[in-house]
């Protein structure tokens, strides 16, 4: 049988790495919420205008609307749209676009990274447009 003085030992050191490592984990989310601010304020919101603007000369009514901590970009016919957000769940949180769709009486709700294994200060226009047009091709047909 075990010591007990050994397994108290070895719970508190496991104690102690969770307690680093949750700590850790908080610094990382921190500097990832700041990160996706300056995301979305300098790269996300603009190139969602831009978009919006584009399609509105294609006679496709949609609109920028800015929830707090996302961007969303939806059709004025229905609550289709597309967005990004913050997927705060995975460590190193990570930009997602998220498209949701009526499909019949379904609502389909698709998502993924926009940029599969970068940091967020890495994302830029060009990868954020690709995605956006890849997502977007539903209701242009």
């Amino acid at each position: 049988m075990a010591e007990i003085s050994l397994i108290r030992k070895r719970l508190r050191s496991e104690i102690d790495a969770a307690r680093k490592s949750a700590a850790e984990r908080r610094q990382r989310t921190a500097a990832a919420d700041k990160a996706y601010e300056f995301f979305l304020i300098g790269v996300a919101v603009p190139v969602f205008r831009q978009i919006a603007n584009a399609l509105r000369s294609e006679n496709l009514q949609f609109e920028v609307q800015t929830p707090s901590n996302g961007v969303r970009l939806t059709s004025d016919r229905n609550r289709d749209g597309i967005e990004i957000e913050l997927d705060a769940t995975v460590d190193p949180p990570v930009p997602m676009i998220v498209t949701t769709y009526a499909k019949g009486s379904r609502v389909v709700r698709n998502e993924r990274p926009i940029k599969p294994d970068a940091t967020i200060e890495s994302i830029t226009e060009d990868d954020v447009i690709e995605r956006v047009m890849e997502e977007i091709r539903p209701w242009l047909g």
